[in-house]
């Protein structure tokens, strides 16, 4: 599996994963079983970035475009560690796209090992940070969960007439309020900034967003390794299909 932060290589015939966080690219990175099916980019947070990577993997060949990583919940019974994989993608201005049928019936096994959700995924350009604006997207658009790339993914891969599929886990569920800045503790390439993360500590009144959010991650974590060695072992998110 080639791995790279921006300058997409993607081989044709291989299935381009696109993650915006270098910790979700890690995730993948660490498989030596799709060695030689997958191309792992790392774009970054954001749906122009997202969008960019996409293009830059279709131009290079990648027959299949997969949009992997983290996601908030916006419905009230989605819980973190939830597994979304859903059958349509969608932007707040209403447009929306439908991922592959083959590809999501494949993925739809995994509902047997984790707990999966088939709702709508939205995607928003900067973080809903407060119940109160995750509790406005779920009622305005009937999505069941949030990130910022899928459906700028999912965009160019409709364009080209290439498969898309999206699956990603949640963090942070509907009830919980993000630690203020929390964007700020990623930079433009996806990776850590760990000083602004660290200056949140400073603040008592973010202690308990601070600590609930960790113990989120977590457990959001831990389920996107296991589902990363799933799909990877069972050929889930390969061209030619899995078992």
């Amino acid at each position: 599996m080639s791995s790279d932060r921006g300058a997409v290589q993607a081989a044709a015939s291989r299935t381009a994963v696109i993650a915006a966080l270098g910790s979700e690219r890690a995730t993948l990175a660490r498989l030596a079983a799709a060695a030689s099916r997958w191309s792992v980019v790392q774009s970054g947070p954001g749906p122009e970035r997202a969008a960019q990577c996409a293009k830059a993997a279709v131009a290079s060949g990648a027959c299949a475009l997969v949009s992997f990583g983290l996601a908030g919940g916006l419905a009230t019974g989605v819980r973190a560690g939830t597994v979304i994989l859903p059958r349509r993608v969608i932007m707040q201005r209403g447009a929306a796209f439908p991922v592959a049928a083959d590809w999501h019936a494949r993925l739809a096994t995994l509902a047997a090992t984790f707990a999966v959700d088939f709702g709508d995924l939205l995607t928003v350009p900067a973080a809903l940070g407060s119940p109160a604006a995750k509790s406005a997207a779920a009622t305005a658009l009937a999505a069941v969960a949030v990130d910022m790339e899928s459906a700028a993914i999912a965009a160019v891969a409709a364009r080209a007439r290439v498969p898309f599929v999206a699956l990603r886990v949640v963090v942070d569920t509907q009830a919980d309020q993000l630690p203020t800045g929390a964007e700020e503790w990623i930079d433009d390439r996806g990776n850590t900034r760990g000083g602004a993360a660290l200056a949140a500590i400073a603040r008592p009144r973010e202690w308990l967003a601070l600590w609930r959010l960790a113990q989120r991650y977590r457990q959001a974590n831990a389920v996107l390794r296991r589902l990363a060695q799933q799909v990877a072992s069972r050929g889930l998110l390969d061209a030619s299909g899995g078992a």
